[in-house]
C-alpha cells in the first residue's frame, strides 16, 4: 500500500495513547507526541535516554521495562506518575509486549500507556461496557483453577504439591483461618489423576454431631425416625473415585475419628442401617486450623487417625508472612470484582502501601472482602479509590501513612526563601530524607515498614537510619 515512515510517524503521532519502544537494554528508539505529552518532556529529550538513566537519576525506582525483561512475557499494569509541577499524581494503564530475536532473546518491546480516565471513558460509552477488563480474570467456577503464588513459600508449596499432586498419598493441610485451604485442596485434586472424579467437602464444624454420621457414611431406608424412604448416600460413597476434603477436622468427633480410621484401613464403607459393606477408592485430603499434634497430646485427638491422615503434612503460612502476595492477590480481586461489578476501578498508592503494612487477620479472606467492600461502596466516578471505610482496621495504616508530610524548609528558609552560599540541593534534599524517616520512626514504624512503604531495599533504609544517626524501637 506504499506506507512510508513519515505516514506511519504521522499515523501515531495522532493517536492519544501513548506509544514508545525500547530496545533490550531500555534505550528509547521511539517515542509519540502522546507519550511526550504524558511525561511533559519534550521529544528530542529522550535522544539517548534509557530507563536505566532515568532510575539512575531518581526520576523512577519501578519500571514495567524491568518486568518484562525478567518474565520475558506481555506485561499489563497500572502506573503511578507524579506530576511536580501541579502537585498532582496520574494513573495509567501500561502494556508492553517484547518481540524476540531467533535465539529467544529480546529485541524490541512496544509498548502503549493511556490514563485510567480514559479508559473509564470508554467503558462508561460503551466501547468496553460488555465487562470487557484489561487482565486476566480467573473464574471460580472455571475447571481449570490457578493459584497466585509470588511469595517464595507458596512458590516452593506449589512446587512440592505439584508432585505429591499425583499420587494417592493422604495429605493433611494446616494453617490459620482464611488462608485459602479449600482452594490449594482444588488445586491438588485437579492436578491429580482423579482429576475427572468428584471433588466432595464436608466442613466437620459445621454439621451438628448427632447428622455428621449420616452424612458421612449415608443410610438405609427406615435407618432411624425421620430417615428418608429411598435411603441416602453418603459422602465417603459420593467421593468414590475421586477426593474428599475434610475441612476442620479438629471438630470431628471422637466416635467418628475410630469410625473414619476403620474406613480408611478397610477401604470400606458401612450405611447406617446396614450390614453389607460396599468398597470404596478415594483419596482424603483433610484440614485443621488447630495444631493436631497439640490436640493428640491432650487425648482429644486420636493419635492413630491423625498418623494415618498426615502422611504429608502441608502449611499455609498466614498472609502477614507472605508479603509478596498481598499485591497481586489484590490486582486479582480488583479484577475480578470488577467484571463482576462492571467498572474500571485502581487502588491508590497509599492504600496499597497500607495494605502491605496491614497485618491482615483474616488473612485471604478478609484481604478479599475489604476489596469488594471498596469497589462496592465506591462512587461510578471515583476511579481511584483513595478512602477507605472507617471501620476497616487497616485505615488506621492508610492514616498512618498519610500523615507522612514532606519536610519542612531548613531553619531560616521561608516559602521564597534566600539561597545563600551555605544552599544546595543535596543538602535540601538530605533534610527532606531525614524528617520523612524521621517522621515514619516516630510513628513506630519498623524499618521493614519502612521499606515498604518508600519501596526500598531493607538494606538501604538501615544505611539510610545509620546516615542520619536515627534511632528505632525494635519491634518485639
Amino acid at each position: 500500500m506504499g506506507f512510508n515512515y513519515e505516514f506511519m510517524t504521522t499515523v501515531l503521532d495522532n493517536i492519544d495513547i501513548g506509544i514508545f519502544v525500547l530496545d533490550a537494554n531500555g534505550n528509547y528508539l521511539y517515542v509519540n507526541n502522546e507519550y511526550s505529552n504524558i511525561l511533559k518532556r519534550p521529544r528530542e529529550s529522550f535522544s539517548g535516554m534509557s530507563i536505566p538513566k532515568f532510575k539512575e537519576q531518581g526520576y523512577l525506582t519501578y519500571s514495567v521495562w524491568d518486568m518484562v525483561v525478567e518474565k520475558k512475557a506481555p506485561v499489563t499494569t497500572i502506573v503511578t506518575i507524579n506530576d511536580f509541577i501541579f502537585n498532582k499524581t496520574h494513573h495509567f494503564l501500561t502494556t508492553a509486549s517484547p518481540s524476540f530475536n531467533s535465539d529467544g532473546s529480546i529485541k524490541y518491546i512496544f509498548f502503549t500507556q493511556e490514563s485510567i480516565e480514559k479508559t473509564s471513558k470508554r467503558v462508561q460509552t460503551g466501547i468496553l461496557n460488555r465487562h470487557v477488563i484489561t487482565g486476566s480474570i480467573v473464574n471460580p467456577n472455571d475447571s481449570q483453577l490457578d493459584i497466585i503464588a509470588e511469595s517464595p513459600q507458596m512458590k516452593q508449596l506449589l512446587e512440592m504439591l505439584s508432585h505429591v499432586s499425583k499420587t494417592d498419598a493422604s495429605i493433611l493441610i494446616s494453617g490459620p483461618s482464611g488462608v485459602g485451604k479449600e482452594i490449594l485442596t482444588k488445586y491438588i485434586h485437579e492436578n491429580s489423576l482423579r482429576k475427572e472424579g468428584p471433588f466432595v467437602v464436608l466442613n466437620c464444624a459445621a454439621i451438628p454431631e448427632n447428622l455428621m454420621e449420616s452424612e458421612l457414611y449415608g443410610y438405609e431406608k427406615g435407618a432411624f425416625s425421620g430417615a428418608s424412604s429411598s435411603g441416602k448416600e453418603g459422602l465417603i460413597e459420593a467421593a468414590n473415585g475421586g477426593t474428599l476434603f475434610l475441612d476442620e477436622i479438629n471438630s470431628m468427633p471422637p466416635g467418628l475419628q475410630a469410625k473414619l480410621l476403620r474406613v480408611l484401613e478397610t477401604k470400606q464403607v458401612t450405611r447406617l442401617g446396614s450390614v453389607v459393606p460396599k468398597k470404596i477408592d478415594f483419596r482424603l485430603i483433610c484440614a485443621t486450623n488447630d495444631d493436631l499434634q497439640a490436640l493428640v497430646n491432650k487425648k482429644l485427638f486420636r493419635s492413630d487417625l491423625f498418623y494415618r491422615i498426615n502422611v504429608i503434612s502441608v502449611y499455609i503460612p498466614p498472609l502477614c508472612e507472605r508479603k509478596e502476595d498481598i499485591i497481586p492477590l489484590s490486582t486479582f480481586y480488583m479484577q475480578y470484582f470488577c467484571k463482576k461489578y462492571n467498572c474500571v476501578k485502581a487502588l491508590d498508592e497509599s492504600v496499597l502501601n497500607a495494605m502491605l503494612s496491614y497485618e491482615w487477620p483474616g488473612n485471604v479472606r478478609e484481604l478479599r472482602n475489604f476489596i469488594e467492600r471498596l469497589i462496592i461502596s465506591s462512587t461510578n466516578t471515583e476511579l481511584i479509590i483513595s478512602t477507605v471505610p472507617k471501620e476497616f482496621s487497616i485505615q488506621n495504616e492508610v492514616e498512618a501513612i498519610r500523615a507522612v508530610s514532606p519536610a519542612e524548609l531548613p531553619t531560616g528558609m521561608d516559602s521564597s526563601p534566600y539561597y545563600d552560599e551555605a544552599f544546595s540541593l543535596s543538602s535540601y534534599m538530605d533534610e527532606c530524607e531525614k524528617q520523612l524517616l524521621l517522621n515514619l520512626l516516630e510513628q513506630r514504624k519498623s524499618p521493614l515498614k519502612i521499606a515498604q512503604i518508600l519501596k526500598l531495599d531493607l538494606s538501604n533504609v538501615y544505611r539510610k537510619i545509620k546516615k542520619h544517626n536515627l534511632k528505632f524501637v525494635m519491634e518485639q
